[in-house]
């Protein structure tokens, strides 16, 4: 420890959680700038206290631990979730068109009429949505409606005539336009499909990036986050705005810290150029670190890639959205260029592809600085687990992920669609941990709405919002509350390439800190999900006080 220096910061007197196996009988943490200058005992504080010093005390039943880091987001699309209609709640496509209608009112000068959360399997009825129940209530104004997976849109006509998308328009690659029994787009569009009208839609001014980046914000350190990666390639579209981004960097407007993935085809050379300008024209608050790209859809809408065909379709195993031969080349390129690489990967076919890629990379590069993920990992085949560890990949995982859009065990299509052998691989967290893999969790936001003391229950108890099943979903797939804080923290900054950093509470670390009004390692489950942060320290500065 560091002697006779004056902290700036002195945080004291709550149960310290330094992390990753670090001594538990620590009182303090003193800050001095942006870093950690001393971790002691009760009464060694005192050496770090001069003129000046803010003393920030608490009881020893609250918990302070390194800072949060949801570390699979998409920012944008998170801060119009806190803009836009919130239609998780809606029991049926009615509704959730009248919800759409009323939030619309409350916007009379937007062009577009936007929404997030909706989600068929909740429904009572659990057909696919139709452009009718919204040309109903909102004729004249375009509406664009994500579903609770982003994987799926839900538009009016208004929305499909602006954007020139007609019976004559041809599917774009691995996406389908619905249509009705006249041949006519029904309102529902697949997948990359969704790009047709959310190229229009998402086209926006540096005033609302900015904007919607706040709101994010805001949100973010009120749970204690502290650092996330954002997911900016997004089936087709582009949302990284870089230069907002800069901007708001070099005027000090980040309250944390972003990592932002980009798309794994873009010009190398253009990549390459965009991360050093993050790394030389700000603060450091803002970096780009990782290419990512979307490797299939999901097993609710039959996109997921699997080995096998689904148990209800037999004559249907899903796609994959990249030609293979091309995701080969440019995962190579990523990795001797030093670059991490995430693919989004649902279907046990998508994960095994995935492995396979970054494999034949290694094999053919050896080992570079790249630490490359596989998100989400809804499925898998249990031979596939220990190759996590063996090649070093990470698994990018989201614990809410198990029970998101779906209110009772009754509701959740995954057994039916997978069967019972594949069932048991659904999320497979306890699985990939004890083989060795590196967990780094995060939220999907706006999928959730990403509060990660909800995403810590949902990986204690993996139970759906009525309390179903009893005893709790592939119960043998559960973690410990310690497993869940080392995902949250130490597991992401190692995924980030930032282990040095952040993830832990110590001397020399960046000051990234939270604290919580609960002793988390003794909560009840139910305890942890109602867990308030009451502080949130980002590179030494107070970004949030309760």
């Amino acid at each position: 420890m560091e002697k006779n220096l004056t902290a700036d910061m002195i945080l004291h007197g709550a149960t310290v959680f330094c992390g990753n196996g670090l001594p538990k009988d620590q009182d303090f943490i003193a800050i001095k700038g942006n870093r950690i200058i001393g971790i002691g005992p009760e009464g060694q504080e005192k050496d770090f206290i001069g003129e000046g010093t803010r003393v920030f005390r608490f009881q020893k039943d609250q918990f302070l631990m390194p800072g949060l880091h949801d570390h699979h987001i998409h920012l944008i699309q998170a801060g119009m979730l806190d803009k836009y209609a919130d239609l998780t709640e809606a029991s049926s496509q009615e509704e959730a068109a009248d919800m759409t209608a009323d939030f619309a009112k409350t916007i009379p000068d937007d062009e577009w009429v936007m929404g997030f959360g909706w989600s068929r399997m909740s429904w009572t009825q659990k057909d696919l949505p139709t452009k009718e129940s919204l040309d109903e209530r909102i004729p004249d104004r375009p509406v664009f409606l994500l579903d609770s997976e982003l994987h799926g849109a839900w538009v009016n006509s208004k929305a499909l005539e602006v954007c020139g998308v007609a019976a004559d328009t041809e599917d774009p690659p691995f996406g389908m336009i619905a249509k009705n029994e006249k041949g006519e787009p029904s309102g529902y569009l697949y997948e990359t499909a969704l790009c047709l009208v959310g190229k229009y839609a998402l086209q926006f001014k540096e005033g609302l990036v900015k904007d919607l980046i706040r709101r994010y914000m805001r949100k973010a350190v009120q749970w204690g986050i502290t650092s996330v990666s954002d997911m900016t390639p997004y089936l087709g579209l582009n949302l990284a705005f870089e230069t907002t981004y800069f901007d708001m960097d070099r005027k000090g407007e980040l309250d944390i810290r972003i990592n932002a993935a980009r798309n794994l085809f873009e010009d190398m050379e253009t990549f390459l150029e965009i991360q050093r300008k993050a790394e030389s024209s700000g603060s450091g608050m803002y970096r780009v670190p990782y290419m990512k790209q979307f490797l299939d859809g999901v097993i609710t809408n039959y996109t997921a890639l699997m080995i096998e065909p689904y148990s209800d379709r037999p004559e249907e195993k899903g796609g994959s959205l990249l030609d293979l031969e091309a995701l080969d080349s440019a995962v190579e390129a990523a990795h001797k260029n030093n670059v991490s690489v995430r693919l989004h990967a649902c279907g046990d076919g998508a994960v095994r592809a995935a492995l396979d890629s970054y494999q034949r990379a290694l094999e053919k590069n050896g080992r570079t600085a790249a630490r490359h993920q596989i998100e989400h990992i809804e499925s898998i085949d249990s031979s596939d687990i220990p190759r996590f560890q063996e090649l070093g990949v990470i698994a990018s995982v989201q614990p809410e992920h198990i029970v998101s859009g779906i209110p009772t065990f009754q509701d959740n299509c995954y057994p039916e669609l997978l069967g019972k052998e594949r069932e048991k691989y659904t999320w497979p967290f306890r699985s990939l941990k004890d083989n060795g893999a590196v967990l780094a969790f995060g939220s999907d936001a706006p999928v959730v709405e990403g509060d990660p003391f909800y995403g810590m229950f949902c990986g204690l108890e993996r139970i759906h919002p009525d309390g179903s099943p009893a005893g709790g979903w592939n119960p043998q797939e559960k973690l410990r509350i310690e497993d869940l804080l080392e995902g949250y923290t130490y597991g992401a900054a190692y995924a980030e390439g930032r282990e040095t950093e952040l993830g832990t509470l110590e001397v020399g670390k960046l000051a990234d800190i939270a604290v919580i009004d609960r002793n988390l390692l003794t909560a009840t489950s139910d305890g942890v999900k109602g867990a308030e942060v009451l502080l949130t320290i980002v590179d030494g500065r107070i970004v949030y006080k309760k």
